[in-house]
């Protein structure tokens, strides 16, 4: 039987980058503003490691945040993660209605089910591991020891994360003539870790090369 090659398989790097350049182009936001300029190819070398995002901002300081960030999601846990959320949901409220053991027994128990899920899951999180450990080799390479704009990642729920400066967690209380100081030092971090990953997806596709 004749193989036929996976269309990746026959494209250059340069083909396989510019297509994902593309499609990243047309991701909107519920609005359908398009990707911020300065996250977007951070977007685009995400998606080439298999790394799926959702949302993403360049940072700003006249709305939104003041630092960019972007989410990470694993779609298929995030959608079981949400139906099983709003079934325990449903079942409370039918609970607290008629105020009878066998109600609360199927919330109670659906609530259960759901919390050891979520423990099987944090337990073996491969992806939230995946980012971390790209984070950890990209720092490996720094010299530098202190910097408020470390990169950081944050599990927003089950299934999402978002990698976003580390300063990010009290960027309330800054004073505001240093919020551009720090959106910009937030900005040339993401830049430098987007050049990281870069390198990371290109050495991915040589080992791709060899028999």
């Amino acid at each position: 039987m004749v193989q036929t090659p996976a269309r990746h398989e026959t494209q250059t790097p340069e083909q396989r980058y510019q297509e994902m350049y593309e499609r990243v182009s047309t991701f909107t936001d519920k609005l359908g503003t398009p990707i911020d300029p300065g996250i977007f190819e951070t977007v685009v070398v995400l998606n080439l490691l298999g790394l799926h995002t959702f949302q993403s901002c360049e940072g700003h300081l006249d709305h939104g945040c003041p630092y960019p960030w972007v989410t990470i999601i694993d779609e298929e846990r995030s959608r079981t993660f949400t139906r099983m959320w709003q079934s325990v949901c449903e079942l409370e409220e039918q609970a607290k209605a008629s105020r009878t053991a066998t109600a609360y027994d199927c919330y109670l128990s659906a609530d259960i089910q759901l919390c050891a899920l979520l423990a099987k899951w944090e337990a073996e999180d491969l992806l939230f591991g995946q980012i971390t450990g790209l984070l950890d080799a990209f720092y490996a390479e720094q010299e530098m020891q202190t910097n408020p704009a470390r990169l950081l990642v944050k599990r927003l729920h089950p299934g999402t994360y978002r990698i976003e400066p580390g300063f990010s967690r009290v960027v309330k209380e800054l004073p505001d003539d240093l919020k551009a100081t720090y959106l910009a030092h937030g900005q040339a971090e993401m830049q430098a870790f987007t050049s990281f990953l870069k390198r990371q997806w290109q050495q991915s596709l040589n080992q791709e090369k060899k028999p």
